[in-house]
């Protein structure tokens, strides 16, 4: 499961970067980690507005929901969705296919197991670069967004840094960003983006075991840490 990020970066950054606005500008704010267990939103592109910032809480809920996002999640964790709950969540309904959004984000997180210990990776894009992840979203009740982020298998790179789970967010490069966001783009190649992901270059760096230890914060948890018996990151070659 995927339910730490990092969006490092500053809002003019993503402005210059990506060539957009925020609808909410005054309420961005750069954030080391962004922990969905507790209640986080993410800056999100969506199809209704596909050049202009608006923020979602982090953890898919159903349209019009009218509870809290807490209560929702004590039943069920959608911080991340996969194309098979897509396709046989009922509540899900049409999200693949009306309501897909690409949240902006600098970096996530990797989870190895070696000799009966843990240790955390970063992983960012060799440039260091803000990029996309694909997600869904639905309105509530109250008008605001949730929005789950799809996840795919981890690929031969990111193997070598993660053995816990299997699955990491799926990365869309700015060349796919029109296509994931059109409505006019077709299931099926919906479903080849998300079972064959684009390729991106993609750096892996141990950090702090505090990380998610003691969740333990501090301006430099992110810079690497090196560690006897495990894999010192690398770069992915493609």
């Amino acid at each position: 499961m995927v339910y730490k990020l990092s969006n490092a970066v500053e809002r003019e950054q993503i402005e210059k970067e990506f060539g957009l606005t925020f609808k909410y500008p005054d309420l961005y704010t750069p954030d080391i980690v962004i922990n969905g267990l507790q209640e986080a939103s993410l800056s999100v592109l969506t199809m209704e507005n596909t050049n202009q910032v608006t923020f979602a809480i982090w953890g898919l809920l159903p349209e019009g929901y009218k509870e809290d996002w807490y209560v929702f999640q004590q039943m069920t964790n959608t911080l991340n969705v996969t194309l098979h709950d897509l396709q046989t969540t009922t509540w899900m309904g049409n999200s693949l296919q009306q309501g897909r959004c690409l949240a902006i984000i600098s970096g996530f997180f990797t989870y190895l197991l070696k000799n009966g210990k843990t240790y955390p990776y970063y992983v960012q894009l060799i440039s260091e670069s803000p990029f996309y992840v694909a997600g869904v979203y639905h309105r509530l009740d109250d008008g605001f967004l949730s929005c789950g982020l799809i996840t795919t298998a981890t690929d031969d790179f990111l193997k070598s840094f993660h053995n816990i789970g299997d699955q990491v967010p799926l990365i869309i490069p700015e060349s796919a960003k029109d296509v994931w966001l059109s409505p006019q783009t077709e299931t099926n190649v919906l479903q080849g983006i998300i079972e064959n992901p684009p390729k991106a270059k993609l750096r892996a760096n141990p950090i702090a075991q505090e990380f998610f230890k003691k969740n333990i914060l501090y301006d430099s948890i992110l810079q690497p840490v090196f560690y006897e018996d495990v894999p010192n990151g690398g770069d992915s070659n493609f």
